[in-house]
């Protein structure tokens, strides 16, 4: 998987391309200390081209959610596919994150 940045504002979109599995949570948990070290409290995990994300996958993005939170901040998801959607629903995460159809959309939800 591959994991890219772009401020938006205040926002952070953390853009993700590929499975989303153990083997990518610590790289994923670099990137968000390194934007949180830049004082960033607001993320949107775009996860238009991520067909699958594992246990380890939903933890990095609990404790993103956690340490966004600590700060004020919030964790908002974007573009997630049928698949993703469903693995987030039967683990009963949806209901831990605020989800959008798509990214502009969930970047305008901070203002």
């Amino acid at each position: 998987m591959t994991i890219s940045h772009e401020n938006y504002g205040h926002v952070t979109v953390l853009s993700l391309k590929g499975e989303f599995t153990a083997d990518d949570a610590e790289n994923f948990q670099r990137v968000v200390k390194d934007r949180l070290a830049n004082d960033v409290h607001d993320f949107v995990i775009d996860l238009e081209k991520v067909p699958f994300v594992d246990s380890a996958a939903l933890e990095a993005m609990l404790d993103l959610r956690d340490q966004s939170q600590e700060k004020v901040g919030a964790v908002k998801l974007a573009a997630a596919d049928e698949n993703v959607t469903k693995i987030l629903e039967m683990t009963r995460l949806d209901q831990q994150f605020e989800r959008f159809g798509d990214l502009i959309e969930a970047v305008k939800s901070f203002r």
